[in-house]
């Protein structure tokens, strides 16, 4: 801690202990300002008293609150103050703020009990959201992830941050399978309305120890609840344990200290999520990136190299560069200005998980609160024929008339979409909304009849407003994020919750790459760490969108979602304004270049 001049009056904390630090003693005090620490006078006078004063100097010592983590006892009657001050790192054009975790030496007290009660006193005021019980954080954890060192990195820094010193209740829920985390989030009780408030075992946070691929399945299995529209409410939190964690460095969660800050200071940010469709009745939710050819053959392509980390993908860029290739697709965009206006809400930025005021319509600290969506028992109710996402209101699909079968499906297309390898494709007129799992309506893919089977030659064939891109790239990609990695600001330009999504495009004229487009994607390659190819004119080309269809047509490459591949067949995707909230680092601030 730091000397400083400490006023009387703002001492005045609310607990006060008289302790013993290093043979010294003196108070301890925990007021709105921080934690304050005021040696006693030193007594008797004389050359002794000026002696010791040489020896063993004492200063007042200060903490301000808004670094304070919590405190932890090293035993009944002993305790330190955790603190985690911020600073700097320069990276190119991007300032990452970062956090160190520090320590006050031991606090030594006479009385175990008043020790016990300063430290959860301490802990309640930096940590616990303003609430009076502690938060409880759900850990999903993939043992495969980051190298297979997930797990030791959750047990040896994360826990004794968040349970020894914020006192904050953590539970493990380890993966044991691809998919295991979809199921997990489908079974976790969790404190949403309709679920009577908050309960004792209700789970407050959702946090992924991994990569992005973790949190990819949790998504799933958060939308695959019945009570998805309340459930919605409770925030996610992404922990940098994987190869990639773009979703982490979205959220300026550089390292696992930093996250751990975030987790304690409880700070949410509006994210949007994609519905992504796909024949024959396929729907899966994204909230990273939809890649496609260079950009999903540096992911996809190097997951055997996956034990070099990030550098990794720098290889994956320097072999696309060097195989020069270009690749066919065939690509609709709905730009946000022809779509239904995004909410004003989600754009207008975070909130926090400690009490907020009523227009906030955050959650205070029993867990209940307003939402912005659904209704006060956790979703739209049986008959209702519409429900407020993100203070939009959208029409909602007919769970009645969704197909459970290739056989009902049948019918409701006339012969339609089966995909099961029988050698029945799509059917020439395409599918029926109805054909797709329920969840988050979809006002903008409804406007077509049919979600085509094979995408049309020309925007005419669709409603009004969508325009066609180039159908052939060297890079293409789709990003909700700023970052698909923690060293790879793919989306410089993108904020996560303004309702639209970024196209980038590096387009061709053929199929194979000249000398020009060659040099154009080793800029990309050069400058995607920091995003500064993107302040290069003439590079890469952006469109934004609300909805987009997409189809694949070059089988040497793949069409992967938030890291994981899909099947060759077209994509219908629509983006959710604001449809979830994640957690993000305490100055956490998006800025576009």
């Amino acid at each position: 801690m730091d000397g400083v001049q400490i006023d009387p009056e703002r001492a005045q904390g609310l607990r006060t202990l008289a302790v013993r630090c290093g043979g010294v003693t003196g108070t301890i005090s925990l007021a709105d300002g921080g934690v304050f620490f005021t040696p006693d006078p030193i007594r008797g006078g004389g050359l002794f008293g000026w002696f010791t004063s040489l020896l063993r100097p004492v200063r007042p010592q200060f903490i301000p609150a808004g670094q304070l983590l919590g405190a932890r006892l090293e035993s009944p009657c002993a305790f330190s103050v955790w603190y985690a001050p911020e600073y700097t790192a320069r990276m190119g054009c991007v300032t990452k703020r970062l956090y160190h975790a520090r320590h006050t030496p031991r606090y030594e007290v006479s009385d175990p009990h008043a020790a016990a009660e300063l430290v959860a006193a301490i802990r309640r005021s930096a940590s616990w959201w303003g609430r009076d019980k502690p938060p409880h954080v759900a850990a999903i954890v993939n043992p495969k992830a980051g190298r297979g060192g997930a797990v030791r990195l959750l047990r040896n820094q994360l826990l004794p941050l968040l349970r020894d010193v914020a006192g904050l209740r953590v539970t493990e829920h380890p993966t044991q399978a691809p998919g295991h985390a979809s199921m997990l989030v489908r079974e976790l009780a969790l404190n949403v309305p309709g679920g009577g408030g908050a309960t004792v075992d209700g789970v407050d946070l959702i946090m992924f120890v991994g990569g992005d691929g973790t949190l990819h399945e949790g998504l799933q299995g958060l939308f695959q609840r019945p009570d998805w529209a309340a459930a919605r409410e409770v925030p996610l939190v992404a922990v940098p344990c994987g190869s990639g964690n773009g979703v982490a460095a979205s959220c300026g969660l550089w390292d696992l200290t930093t996250a751990a800050v975030a987790v304690c200071r409880g700070r949410v940010a509006p994210v949007d999520v994609a519905s992504v469709l796909q024949p024959p009745n396929s729907r899966y939710y994204c909230l990273l990136s939809v890649v496609y050819g260079a950009m999903a053959n540096l992911d996809i392509g190097t997951n055997h190299l996956r034990w070099m980390g990030e550098l990794r993908f720098h290889l994956g860029g320097l072999r696309e560069i060097m195989r020069g290739r270009c690749y066919s697709c065939r690509v609709f965009v709905l730009p946000p200005s022809e779509a239904a206006p995004a909410s004003a809400s989600a754009a207008a930025g975070g909130g926090a998980l400690r009490p907020a005021p009523a227009e906030v319509a955050l959650e205070g600290p029993d867990g209940a609160a307003q939402r912005r969506a659904g209704s006060a028992a956790g979703g739209p109710r049986a008959g209702d024929d519409d429900v407020l996402v993100s203070g939009m209101r959208e029409p909602l699909l007919r769970e009645g008339a969704a197909a459970s079968s290739g056989e009902s499906a049948a019918a409701d297309a006339a012969g339609g979409a089966r995909g099961d390898g029988g050698g029945n494709d799509h059917d020439a007129e395409g599918s029926l909304l109805s054909q797709y799992p329920p969840g988050p309506p979809l006002p903008l893919l409804s406007q077509l009849p049919r979600l085509p089977a094979r995408l049309p030659d020309s925007p005419s064939a669709l409603p009004r407003g969508w325009q066609q891109l180039a159908d052939s790239f060297a890079i293409f990609g789709a990003y909700n994020t700023q970052y698909l990695a923690l060293g790879a600001r793919a989306n410089p330009g993108g904020l996560m919750g303004d309702g639209a999504w970024e196209v980038w495009q590096l387009e061709a004229q053929s199929r194979r790459a000249g000398a020009g487009l060659r040099l154009r994607c080793l800029k990309v390659l050069l400058g995607v760490e920091d995003g500064s190819f993107a302040r290069t004119p003439g590079v890469m080309h952006v469109t934004k969108a609300r909805a987009l269809l997409f189809e694949q047509r070059d089988s040497s490459t793949w069409t992967v979602l938030d890291g994981e591949a899909v099947e060759e067949r077209p994509l219908y995707l629509e983006v959710h304004p604001g449809l979830c909230r994640l957690l993000v680092a305490p100055g956490f601030r998006e800025e576009p270049l």
